[in-house]
């Protein structure tokens, strides 16, 4: 089993009252909750990090993308997030 550390954090009260009411309607404990949440945070910023390098290391090289390939850029990520017919994000 993995060390524990422990933290004390403020969040705002409607956020705490959110974070309650879904870890009783999970029947988990909220520390486990926010591991995973806070996890997936991470995991995320450490992507986009990585992205913005990746995108920084080909302008230096190649020079700055053009409008073309900006509004290319962004036609993939709209679709990506796309909304489906009942409302929920589509996965990646």
């Amino acid at each position: 089993m993995a060390e524990k550390v422990k933290f004390s954090v403020s969040i705002d009260a409607e956020l705490g009252t959110a974070l309650r009411q879904y870890a009783a309607a999970e029947d988990e404990q909220i520390s486990a909750v926010i591991s995973r949440a806070l996890e997936q945070y991470l995991d995320d910023r450490r992507v986009i990090r990585a992205g913005l390098r990746a995108m920084e290391e080909y302008e230096a090289e190649y020079g700055p993308f053009t409008e073309e390939e900006m509004a290319e850029a962004d036609a993939w990520v709209d679709d990506l997030f796309a909304r489906t017919t009942d409302g929920e994000r589509r996965s990646a």
